[in-house]
């Protein structure tokens, strides 16, 4: 596996505004003379097989075609640029082959993971043209990403300023949001998936639409009840209706669906929604637990104890949040009425006016109980409370 650049007249800056492509081919004396043939006016990676490829492709993040070999030992072409097609789907794909696989080369154009295919031996003329074609393509769909890119989240900032004015505490809430499921995108690598911010603001901005005691219980992490959740659920979807048309926008509608509950179509989500909404549906529920406990070591092991959540996620969520990844208290829901006396409470326990009746990492006591009986019969209680061994 090496790089190599190739300018012209010494020029090594110009090195830096050339396109680049990456070369695939077991064959030395093929790699060096696809080289020749197009070191002049682009950079070059080369490899001599798919899991070099995919390395270098996973090292650098301005390749703009990738032209592989057909036939080779372990994965061949078709397989390499189908799991491009899936991994890196803004990188156009190059099938390099002899006459004698045309009928495969065409079939793989056909089925859209193979752009186009340079027949062996190929002439420069010819080459250059077929990268030329798609250097272009790459360089137009990446501009109109950038464009969209840039036009959605101004317009998703401007709406975020509604949200702020109508409730702060809403808009708080999911800033806090936003700002988790940057940072677990970094810790997982999965940065640069434009479509993780877009979706998290998108799943937000219905929040508008929540009655204001609604509002402050999900602020507040407290329990809701069916028609509260239903309200919750629906606001994930408020969004829809404005970005659904977008060009370029199906991932992000996606995310937002599969995050309001949706089923996923046939065949299942693709790996960058799943991942997606496994990453912001971890992030929410995690605000939501932690407002309750404001220890983030409990409101993670709750979250565990709770399932439902990517385990490499929550990974990555300790990670972020500097919890030891062996500390595992036992957290769990409890209802008031199953309190027993020694159990340490890991939220606080309120009333359903708002006010605090005990502090969360209290012993509970034989006089506590009998206390939270009488308030419980008198002015109402939040359940559950979140008990910890």
């Amino acid at each position: 596996m090496r790089t190599e650049l190739y300018r012209s007249g010494d020029v090594e800056t110009r090195a830096k505004t050339l396109p680049t492509l990456l070369l695939v081919d077991d064959e030395e004396s093929v790699l060096d003379t696809l080289s020749m043939q197009l070191g002049r006016d682009h950079r070059l990676l080369l490899a001599a097989n798919a899991d070099e490829a995919l390395q270098l492709l996973a090292d650098n993040d301005s390749v703009a075609a990738v032209i592989s070999d057909m036939r080779m030992p372990g994965m061949d072409g078709i397989e390499l640029l189908g799991r491009i097609q899936d991994d890196y789907p803004d990188v156009m794909r190059i099938l390099h082959t002899g006459f004698g696989d045309m009928n495969t080369a065409i079939a793989a154009i056909n089925s859209g993971g193979v752009y186009r295919y340079v027949p062996k031996p190929a002439t420069r003329e010819d080459i250059l043209d077929v990268v030329q074609s798609a250097v272009t393509k790459h360089d137009h769909a990446m501009a109109e990403r950038d464009m969209v890119d840039t036009t959605l989240k101004t317009s998703l900032q401007a709406l975020f300023g509604i949200l702020e004015l109508s409730s702060p505490s809403g808009f708080a809430r999911a800033g806090r949001i936003r700002e988790l499921v940057a940072e677990l995108t970094h810790s997982l690598e999965l940065d640069g998936l434009w479509e993780l911010e877009a979706a998290t603001m998108a799943s937000q901005l219905g929040a508008v639409t929540l009655p204001p005691e609604v509002m402050k219980k999900l602020v507040d992490g407290q329990s809701l009840n069916p028609d509260e959740q239903a309200q919750v659920r629906a606001m994930r979807s408020m969004v829809l209706p404005l970005i659904k048309e977008i060009p370029m926008m199906e991932n992000v509608v996606a995310i937002v669906r599969g995050l309001a509950g949706e089923a996923p179509p046939p065949g299942g989500w693709s790996g960058l929604v799943e991942g997606a909404i496994s990453v912001i549906k971890t992030a929410i529920e995690y605000e939501t637990v932690f407002a309750r406990t404001h220890d983030a070591g409990v409101a993670i092991a709750f979250l565990d104890q709770q399932g439902g959540l990517a385990p490499h996620v929550l990974y990555a969520l300790r990670l972020v949040k500097g919890v030891e990844v062996s500390a595992r208290n036992t957290t769990r829901a409890c209802a008031i009425a199953d309190l027993q006396i020694g159990m340490r409470l890991a939220s606080d326990v309120t009333a359903v006016n708002g006010l605090v009746l005990i502090g969360r990492g209290t012993v509970v006591t034989e006089m506590m109980l009998d206390r939270l009986a009488n308030f419980s019969r008198v002015v109402g209680l939040v359940e559950p409370v979140l008990t910890a061994a």
